[in-house]
Formats: C-alpha cells, sequence, structure tokens
C-alpha cells in the first residue's frame, strides 16, 4: 500500500508540476522571446512551439527514468512523504537550472540582435 500511495502521489505531483510550470513558461516566455528575436512573430511563434516541446519530453522523460525507487524499503506514510519531496526537490532543481540555460540563451540571442541591428545602423 505504501508503495501504491508514492507512485500515485509523486506521479499526480509531478504531472500538476509539469502542466502548471508548461503553461505559465509558455504564457510568460513569449515576453522574453519577442525582445530576444526582434519582434518577429513566425520566429517567435516556431521557438516557443520548439521551447514547449522540448520542455514537456524533457520532463516526462525525467519523470519517467526517476518515478521506480531502488532506496531503502519504506515502512510508513512518513518516508513515502520523505521519498516524494527529495525526488521533487530534485526534478524541480533540474527544472530550474534548464530554465536558467534557456534565459542565458535568450540574453545572448537579445544581445546578437542588438549589436547586428546598432552595425547596420
Amino acid at each position: 500500500m505504501l508503495l501504491e500511495t508514492y507512485y500515485a502521489t509523486y506521479l499526480g505531483a509531478c504531472a500538476i508540476l509539469i502542466v502548471w510550470l508548461g503553461w505559465t513558461l509558455h504564457r510568460s516566455g513569449s515576453v522574453f522571446l519577442e525582445d530576444a528575436f526582434a519582434g518577429n512573430r513566425a520566429l517567435v511563434r516556431a521557438v516557443s512551439h520548439l521551447l514547449d516541446v522540448g520542455f514537456y519530453l524533457f520532463s516526462l522523460g525525467y519523470v519517467g527514468l526517476t518515478y521506480q525507487t531502488y532506496w531503502q524499503a519504506m515502512n510508513n506514510y512518513g518516508d513515502v512523504v520523505r521519498r516524494v519531496i527529495v525526488k521533487l526537490a530534485g526534478f524541480m532543481l533540474l527544472l530550474g537550472v534548464a530554465h536558467l540555460f534557456n534565459l542565458l540563451l535568450l540574453a545572448i540571442f537579445r544581445r546578437r540582435g542588438s549589436a547586428q541591428t546598432g552595425v547596420a545602423a
């Protein structure tokens, strides 16, 4: 029963986190994409879609690889909660690092676009 509780809790929490975060990043990220790509709407839509697909593939792949538990046996619900929290924390840290990497890339694209516009003027 503890193992079923673990799986339901971990997979449910990850599903909620993935859907909410994917929606939030898609909605809020378009402003940064438009700035980074100088308002090129077609490019913004394409990159936004590719980032969404990458986010969902990355997230679902990570959860699929880590949903099993190989640690010590779970003896009570406290063990289940601790294990779910540790796995969710690892997942959130990984997503945070990936998000910061994407923001760094957008800043580089923005800087490159500003430099090219400044040279052409």
